[in-house]
């Protein structure tokens, strides 16, 4: 099997657990708004809600009946005495009121000053390796970038475009690759530590139990520690000396970039203030990411806390961000229907996709870079120009 035909498979493979995922989650979401039986656990259909009583849908959909039971009957929303949970279609029908459209407005506009951050925290990290572009130019690349890894699926992601093109700027390849995977590591380092800052918050206010407390803890853990194990396997060369890892990397299509890679840590460890700096870029670009999502969160008027998004929000793009299905999507999904239990999973699941949608339609203007700058590639020149072609 050639080359292409495996990463064609690849795709295909990933598509169908994307989609597959997708299903799962639909299936777990109730279009019209419903309640749930105290007694067994099962959910009805609300056709009336009354004061004292509420009109039921019973029966399969091909033979419906209708039942009126007493509210006492069915489980409250916690902390509240209400017992109609809302549907999908509830969720998404107030978006059209003036307040909920200007939220949405704010929601773009704060993904908007994230993504401007980004390209500034990028172009401050190739200026550290004395690889120097245009603000202008960094802005369009990640706009591309944003673009690529929101709209496009396939096997090259918006990181791999955006180094490819910086590439052009410099004969240093492997300081661009480098600093790319830095500036991803940031990303993700800094996403891990303001969930472990939520949950120190959490915990001390009493704002949730300490199940969540402990499972979100040792997750935010484990997201650490392996973090903390790819920077040092990739900038340390001492480390993998002293674990023989010479054969396993050398096999790698990374193995060039791995070599130079020192290059480029003796130059962070000499300028590790630039690092700091560097953070403190991630903290403006992750809270207003995460405001953009809790805004749209108020758009659809979910009973979910503010510390909700700023705990749960960072764990689910941290684990969408592994490559288990293009984009994560489906994945993504998921989390957020497990996460934002308070929000019910119909809730979760049209916040998930609306936030997608803030992020599809900001990264829509990458489309005009893509068309009106120079042609890209196939993926098989790319990584061969960034030295990251499979070796045989």
């Amino acid at each position: 099997m050639t080359k292409t035909a495996r990463k064609t498979l690849f795709l295909a493979a990933k598509l169908l657990v994307a989609v597959g995922m997708l299903v799962w989650v639909i299936s777990q979401v109730h279009w019209d708004d419903y309640v749930i039986a105290g007694s067994d656990g099962r959910s009805y259909p609300v056709i009336e809600e009354g004061s004292e009583f509420v009109t039921v849908a019973t029966g399969s959909p091909w033979r419906r009946g209708v039942e009126v039971r007493p509210r006492d009957d069915f489980r409250p929303l916690p902390q509240s005495d209400q017992v109609v949970r809302r549907g999908f279609a509830s969720c998404i029908t107030g978006l059209e009121e003036p307040r909920n459209m200007w939220l949405i407005v704010g929601a773009c506009a704060a993904f908007l000053a994230s993504m401007l951050m980004v390209a500034f925290r990028w172009r401050f990290l190739l200026a550290v390796q004395s690889v120097h572009i245009g603000l202008w130019e960094s802005v369009r690349l990640t706009f591309l970038g944003q673009f690529f890894n929101a709209v496009v699926p396939g096997t090259v992601g918006g990181d791999l475009v955006k180094a490819y093109y910086v590439s052009k700027h410099t004969q240093r390849k492997a300081a661009v690759v480098v600093t790319t995977f830095v500036d991803r590591m940031i990303g993700i380092t800094e996403l891990a530590l303001l969930a472990a800052a939520m949950v120190a918050v959490v915990w001390m206010g009493g704002l949730v139990g300490p199940q969540t407390v402990g499972a979100m803890g040792l997750t935010i853990a484990v997201v650490l520690a392996v973090v903390a194990l790819a920077f040092t396997f990739v900038l340390s060369s001492r480390f993998r000396k002293v674990l023989h890892l010479e054969k396993l990397y050398g096999r790698l299509p990374l193995a060039y970039h791995f070599a130079a890679a020192g290059d480029a840590a003796r130059i962070y460890r000499d300028r590790a203030g630039s690092l700091v700096w560097a953070m403190a870029m991630t903290v403006f670009a992750h809270v207003t990411f995460i405001g953009s999502i809790g805004l749209v969160g108020a758009s659809l008027s979910l009973p979910s806390g503010w510390y909700e998004y700023f705990l749960y929000v960072p764990l689910i793009y941290i684990v969408g961000a592994v490559p288990v299905t293009p984009g994560g999507v489906g994945l993504v999904e998921k989390l957020y229907v497990v996460l934002f239990a308070s929000a019910a999973p119909s809730g979760a699941l049209a916040l998930a996709l609306l936030a997608r949608g803030v992020q599809v339609l900001c990264g829509l203007p990458g489309l005009v870079v893509a068309v009106t700058g120079p042609k890209l590639p196939k993926a098989q020149t790319i990584e061969a120009e960034l030295g990251l072609s499979e070796t045989t």
